[in-house]
């Protein structure tokens, strides 16, 4: 399950503020102020938090998907040791 967690994309929409909310917290870099109001997919790996944009997205076939995402900017946690709002064990 840890695993899974680490490679999972969370989406999120980032305000017109130009941050995002992450589990009780607000996060803002300089570079996500271009993305406002924008869906961004999120990865969390308990000391960081990366932003990301999806560049495109294609259905190959009925069973598989190719995406691609670029990263926008990594964003230093204000508390680690959690990953998707658990404990890391």
């Amino acid at each position: 399950m840890v695993l899974r967690e680490k490679m999972y994309f969370e989406p999120r929409t980032i305000s017109c503020g130009g941050s995002i909310r992450w589990f009780g917290t607000a996060y803002t870099a300089p570079e996500m102020q271009k993305h406002t109001e924008e869906t961004v997919y999120i990865r969390d790996d308990g000391k960081r938090l990366f932003v990301y944009e999806l560049d495109s997205d294609r259905l190959s076939d009925s069973e598989k998907i190719v995406a691609i995402f670029t990263l926008i900017c990594k964003i230093e946690k204000a508390v680690s040791g959690y990953r998707y709002g658990r404990k890391i064990t």
